[in-house]
């Protein structure tokens, strides 16, 4: 499968797991994760090209199930995938004491859409899993590249993997068109949220009380599943005829909104913002999705339209004795009161004023 060019010395290829992304099935309790499969390399000169390549890890299959490769970059193809039964996982730490070795080729499309290389890391495609539904957050270090830096001092060489007679990560690369020729790389990897802790170790994996490293628990993945707030219960008056609703949400991303109202309410604008208007008393249900994970939330609207009672009372009559009367009822909290003219009153915003001139006066509650 790969042909070795000895003319120079082979250029490093560098696997690595980028941000990995959960995304949400009909139910929030049905989560997908993807980890996307990055390469680069040390050297960009010649314009080197991805060629074919195998990809090797372990997996924690407590957290993990059903796996598939997607997303593969444009002209290449995966081949040949196989895995162990649940054996390796208190090598590596994973939370069932047990794990998967998985491994595939990536066939190469350098003769119809090339992946080019660079010193940056550019994806090839996904390793993507169910996450099993008793899951628990944060979710840390489920997945190990097999690439064995640790045996190194006991014979073992950076490029071999952790298994006995196991050649790990293997990388090739083509440079400058010549589609015929694939270059072995020096493979290292960059392992996702896992480190060595520093304990003695003979460099492979097939003795299962070995721990070669532990999961960094620092930098673990959070729960994608956001929150939802619909903000307090407000009323609409005759005054306050419309009503500005205070919704927020939290997640890992950026989040969408949607606002449904129902038993009468009526969303004036903005029912895919935070903070739609309304016009009417209801039911108004928000729902905050990222990633197709979703939460809700509703809050009610009342209205109070009963007319206050306005009583500017009997009336009377001034004279020469009688030079001021008091008009009006007495007041209640919560009300304001205005009367005209005000000409003649001592405080027109009373709800019992005291009139000095003769007229006809009027109180608008």
């Amino acid at each position: 499968m790969f042909s070795q060019m000895f003319s120079q010395t082979p250029r490093v290829l560098e696997w690595s797991i980028g941000e990995p992304e959960i995304t949400c099935g009909t139910t929030n309790s049905a989560k997908k994760i993807c980890y996307p499969l990055m390469v680069s390399i040390s050297d960009d000169a010649d314009t080197p090209v991805l060629g074919t390549s195998t990809m090797r890890f372990f997996y924690d299959d407590n957290l993990l199930e059903n796996i598939s490769i997607d997303n593969l970059a444009t002209g290449y193809s995966e081949s040949g995938f196989s895995q162990s039964a649940s054996v390796f996982g208190d090598v590596f730490g994973f939370s069932s004491s047990e794990g998967v070795f998985a491994q595939f080729n990536i066939i190469d499309g350098a003769t119809s859409s090339p992946l080019a290389l660079s010193t940056t890391s550019v994806h090839v495609l996904d390793i993507c899993f169910d996450l099993a539904g008793d899951i628990t957050f944060p979710l840390c270090a489920p997945i190990v590249l097999d690439n064995n830096h640790l045996g190194k001092g006991n014979g073992i060489s950076e490029d071999d993997g952790y298994l006995q007679n196991d050649a790990g990560v293997v990388g090739t690369y083509l440079l400058n068109g010549d589609f015929t020729n694939a270059i072995l790389a020096d493979d290292e990897v960059i392992n996702y949220q896992w480190i060595d802790n520093g304990t003695t170790f003979d460099g492979t994996a097939n003795d299962l009380t070995d721990r070669t490293g532990d999961t960094d628990t620092n930098n673990c993945i959070v729960d994608p599943t956001p929150t939802a707030e619909a903000g307090a219960t407000d009323e609409l008056t005759c005054t306050t005829t419309s009503l500005q609703l205070n919704g927020s949400g939290t997640g890992q991303g950026t989040l969408s909104y949607a606002w449904e109202a129902s038993a009468g309410g009526n969303i004036t604008a903005g029912a895919n913002t935070a903070t739609p208007t309304i016009d009417a008393p209801g039911t108004y249900t928000l729902t905050v999705t990222y990633n197709g994970c979703t939460a809700t939330d509703f809050v009610e609207i009342t209205e109070d339209t009963d007319l206050p009672v306005a009583d500017a009372g009997s009336g009377g009559t001034i004279t020469c004795s009688t030079t001021s009367i008091q008009i009006g009822t007495a007041g209640a909290a919560g009300f304001t009161y205005a009367w005209t003219p005000a000409a003649g009153l001592d405080d027109a915003t009373l709800p019992n004023p005291t009139a000095s001139a003769a007229g006809t006066y009027s109180l608008v509650v």
